[in-house]
């Protein structure tokens, strides 16, 4: 499929889901569409996280493997 026909199918696309008139089909529609809502318990656990790291600064990245390896060198075979 090229550039123009990828482009047409989207509008065929747009176009068929303007004239819906069926809810489900819409909310089928809906549950394939990425989301960028986060939760609030996601909220909290990032604004702690990064409390975190104002507070207590961050670990270098070989520390956390040397770390994660020693943890758990079952990973690391």
């Amino acid at each position: 499929m090229n550039a123009q026909e990828f482009q047409n199918d989207k509008l065929h696309i747009i176009n068929w889901i303007t004239q819906l008139q069926d809810y489900s089909l819409i909310e089928k529609i809906k549950s394939l569409m990425p989301t960028t809502d986060i939760s609030d318990e996601q909220k909290a656990a990032i604004d702690k996280a990064l409390d975190s790291v104002e507070k207590n600064g961050t670990l270098d990245h070989s520390d956390v493997m040397a770390e994660t390896r020693k943890r758990y060198p079952h990973l690391f075979k």
